[in-house]
């Protein structure tokens, strides 16, 4: 039964890791989507304001105007961008991989005994058992 219940420990703390990949893997692709959708309504939105800005009040030309507002466009493309190739676990994650690990190697520790103990106890190991009795009996009967 021990195997039974490691193996089942090992396979649920697989699916938490599992579980905590999803998640992880989709907090990103929900920040590569917010990148995308402040780039564009950046791009829409703020253009003129920025530009007008730019030229009126800091004096810019028209053409350092327009590469004023693209450059903090890009920024905050860039900021998100970069928030969303963040790929750190979380504790909860890391501490269900170390547990699966753990119970892997109980798992194939108690298949391997279990297995050994088997072969020890089943038909064969009784079959070498006899034999050994009789041949020992054996050696000692002729002394």
């Amino acid at each position: 039964m021990k195997v039974i219940d490691v193996g089942q420990e090992a396979l649920k703390a697989q699916g938490e890791v599992m579980q905590r990949v999803a998640m992880r893997i989709g907090r990103r692709v929900a920040y590569f989507i917010i990148a995308a959708i402040f780039g564009l309504f950046a791009l829409v939105s703020f253009h003129a304001v920025l530009w007008a800005f730019a030229y009126s009040v800091l004096h810019f030309s028209a053409f350092a105007a327009a590469c004023s507002v693209l450059g903090i466009d890009l920024l905050f493309v860039i900021i998100f961008a970069l928030l969303g190739t963040r790929n750190i676990a979380d504790p909860v994650e890391f501490e269900a991989r170390l547990r699966r690990d753990r119970k892997m190697i109980e798992f194939k520790q108690t298949l391997a005994l279990s297995t050994l103990m088997g072969l020890l106890v089943g038909p064969v190991g009784r079959f070498t058992g006899k034999q050994i009795f009789v041949a020992l009996r054996n050696i000692f009967a002729r002394r």
